[in-house]
């Protein structure tokens, strides 16, 4: 028996580092899984390793920085699922610039994907379960906890995730659906790897990455995905509302 037999998932951003391991491992927990991201080859790939092995695996495109593409995704999951047990909102980017340099287009940019799509995406899935309450996981950052230079428009969007998830929790306890957060620290991913790689100290900045956790190092993939396991799961039946710091203690220095 897998801990999340005979559930529907939604996972975005199902081709990065994150989302993969999300994928295998909610999958191999007995979940019926559809995956989304923009990363079509990635995504591809992921879903005839899955289903090569048997599992209910499928995979779309979609653009979430857009309230279209939100929309055109919602749709796709009223057509794959007519019902949802846990929408996993993993997908998002992240902007590293002085305040004082920050267009109003990046800082747009970035709140439309980390955060306005979260709430578009929810406003139309939730409804999906609705009848039957479930788990909606948003991750945020430990960047939505702790301020950190240069981060301006990335911390205000993840600690409106935070914020939001809260709110949202409140808002959707009647229909039985509970929210929760996470707030990962620097994960072993490409996506931060692609953010210090054009960096004139990039071997500096990741050891500073590594040193910032009280743990000393950077996260894994599977670390975090536990995590959003034990949400999805009836393990925790008993907890919504919550924004979790799973940032290698980063966030009570």
């Amino acid at each position: 028996m897998g801990k999340l037999d005979n559930k529907n998932v939604v996972i975005t951003g199902a081709a990065g580092g994150q989302g993969q391991a999300a994928c295998r491992l909610f999958s191999e927990e007995g979940a019926r899984v559809f995956g989304t991201d923009l990363d079509e080859k990635t995504g591809n790939e992921l879903s005839k390793e899955l289903r090569d092995k048997g599992y209910d695996f499928s995979f779309g495109t979609a653009d979430l920085a857009t309230a279209v593409g939100c929309e055109k995704f919602a749709a796709e999951v009223r057509d794959r699922f007519d019902r949802v047990d846990v929408l996993y909102n993993n997908h998002g980017i992240i902007l590293g610039k002085p305040l004082l340099e920050t267009t109003e287009e990046e800082w747009d940019r970035v709140h439309d994907i980390d955060l306005k799509s979260v709430f578009l995406l929810i406003k139309q899935i939730a409804p999906l379960m609705k009848d039957h309450g479930g788990s909606i996981i948003n991750v945020s950052s430990v960047g939505g906890l702790v301020a950190f230079a240069n981060m301006a428009a990335y911390g205000a969007a993840k600690g409106g995730l935070a914020m939001f998830s809260k709110a949202a929790a409140v808002d959707l306890a009647p229909y039985g659906i509970r929210v929760n957060a996470i707030c990962p620290g620097v994960v072993d991913t490409q996506m931060p790897r692609n953010f210090v790689s054009g960096l004139a100290a990039k071997d500096a900045i990741w050891k500073g990455f590594e040193d910032g956790h009280l743990v000393g190092r950077l996260g894994r993939a599977e670390e975090i995905v536990s995590l959003a396991l034990y949400l999805a799961s009836d393990d925790s039946t008993f907890m919504t509302g919550a924004a979790i710091p799973i940032d290698g203690g980063w966030s009570v220095q």
